[in-house]
């Protein structure tokens, strides 16, 4: 069986201080695998790294979830994500829908109000999920979006609207804001400890392409990637908690192994250094055994940010001796 594992957060998102969070975790499986590999570095945008997995340009289209939600016709469409936005000294960090408890009458309320607001702007906001909201348009936006899993726990100010009418969807984000900061239903969530949704991310395609399938069947948690793998014509399936839990069956599996990235992004160190040390025993132990013993013909293990990279390894590059383990602190450039 070929075996492909995407780690999002597997490579620490912030260069300068990556060797310094991984310094002394003891992960002898997933170092001699990324010893052993053939490996490209490959410093993408979670965005770039998950469509080339799929061959395709386009992540998501708004307008062909619109179409699944049975809603209006409209010009075109934008998903109008609901995030929360934390002010620091020198940036605004932006935080998704994951962290913050958001329940339908939440978000219907909070978006019926910008309804209201915009409606003169030709603005119409619809909420399918409460986690994922949909912009009806009067007319394609004269600007191009980052898509939101590039944003999360990044500086928002680098990942905003660009294009000729960058300025003008810049000032419907900070009304959005506006009215957002001093609406009741925020004021009600901030009195029961919950994070209020302070803002919204506007983004998504206008063309959907079809994806090719990386895989005989995609093993995933998240929406998006399930949804990319269906529109390719691929089998799908939830991932296993331990790599004994996969499948048996077909000769190619891909699998999207999600327990790191909400630490890495959020940049919690410890949390990170767990989830990774819980992995090796889970995955890259087992792992290691599955292709010294050929019941894994080869691993292709891939991750992104700027120590991205893409590893491939089978059975015969585990006899090359002359391959040293290769420690995870040496995968950034000043380690």
């Amino acid at each position: 069986m070929k075996l492909t594992l995407y780690v999002p957060g597997l490579a620490w998102l912030d260069e300068y201080d990556g060797a310094e969070v991984c310094q002394g975790l003891a992960l002898p499986a997933l170092s001699r695998l990324l010893g052993a590999a053939r490996r490209d570095a490959a410093p993408e945008w979670p965005s770039r790294a998950l469509a080339r997995q799929f061959a395709t340009d386009s992540l998501a289209c708004a307008g062909e979830a619109a179409a699944q939600a049975a809603l209006p016709a409209a010009a075109a469409w934008l998903f109008a994500d609901p995030v929360h936005v934390r002010i620091e000294r020198d940036r605004a960090l932006l935080a998704d829908v994951g962290v913050m408890a958001l329940d339908l009458d939440d978000a219907r309320g909070l978006a019926e109000a910008l309804d209201r607001h915009f409606a003169a702007d030709g603005l119409r906001f619809f909420v399918p999920q409460p986690g994922r909201w949909l912009l009806a348009l009067d007319a394609p936006p004269d600007a191009t979006f980052s898509p939101l899993m590039d944003t999360v726990g990044d500086s928002m100010q680098e990942h905003l609207p660009r294009g000729g009418g960058a300025l003008q969807w810049s000032a419907v984000l900070n009304e959005i804001q506006m009215l957002l900061y001093t609406h009741p239903i925020n004021d009600a969530r901030e009195a029961r400890g919950q994070l209020p949704v302070n803002s919204l991310w506007l983004w998504g395609d206008q063309a959907a392409p079809t994806p090719r399938a990386p895989a005989a069947r995609v093993l995933s948690d998240q929406a998006s990637t399930l949804d990319l793998a269906r529109r390719g014509g691929c089998q799908t399936d939830t991932v296993p908690y331990t790599l004994q839990g996969l499948p048996a069956g077909p000769d190619s599996l891909w699998v999207e192994l999600d327990r790191l990235r909400a630490a890495a992004h959020y940049r919690d160190a410890w949390g990170w250094r767990e989830a990774l040390q819980a992995l090796e025993e889970d995955w890259f132990r087992p792992l290691l055994d599955a292709i010294s013993s050929g019941r894994i013909e080869q691993l292709d293990l891939c991750s992104y940010g700027r120590a991205g990279f893409d590893a491939r390894v089978t059975r015969r590059d585990l006899w090359k001796f002359w391959r040293r383990p290769l420690a995870l602190p040496a995968l950034y450039s000043h380690a």
